[in-house]
């Protein structure tokens, strides 16, 4: 009875062992299966997202531009900050060019400018100036189609050349008079 018995207890004991073994299997097996299930979802969340945060981005990205271009005050020159500007008309004499002052600034005679072969051309439509043409001129020197500078000035206040600021040339001179 005594090998008997231990021999009985061994195997109750190996047959145990397989049973525990068969279990942590099975639930090992269960938690991997947990685990991947886990892994597929969070995989799947992440690329939602990522395709959520790029079809935002593009369909926002032009409304955020365009408040921050309204918030940020980089409004080009008033109509009336335009209109202080000097204007002249060109007119073709001889073989040079001359313009002629529109507004007259209180004289009956016209001041004329004499402009050089290459300086005779738009620099924003680069085209040459016409007979007749109107030219507006910039507190920088500049000359340019009324047509053209007054586009250019309702959205920059700048010098499409110089870069200079007219609005601050036009507060200057309002503060010395």
């Amino acid at each position: 009875m005594g090998i008997e018995s231990g021999f009985l207890f061994v195997l109750k004991i190996s047959s145990l062992q397989l049973l525990v073994d068969h279990w942590v299997l099975l639930g090992i097996s269960r938690l991997c299966i947990i685990f991947l299930g886990f892994d597929v979802f969070f995989v799947v969340f992440c690329v939602a997202l990522a395709c959520m945060i790029g079809i935002a981005v593009c369909c926002c990205l032009p409304c955020i531009f365009a408040l921050l271009y309204a918030v940020t005050d980089q409004d080009g020159a008033s109509k009336e900050d335009i209109e202080q500007l000097s204007k002249f008309r060109f007119r073709k004499v001889a073989n040079e060019k001359v313009a002629d002052d529109v507004q007259g600034g209180g004289t009956d005679s016209p001041i004329e400018h004499v402009l050089s072969q290459e300086d005779a051309e738009c620099c924003i439509c680069l085209s040459c100036y016409d007979d007749g043409v109107e030219l507006r001129q910039l507190p920088c020197a500049h000359h340019f189609h009324c047509s053209c500078i007054n586009k250019w000035l309702f959205i920059n206040t700048t010098c499409p050349l110089y870069k200079y600021n007219i609005l601050k040339s036009s507060s200057q001179n309002q503060g010395e008079v």
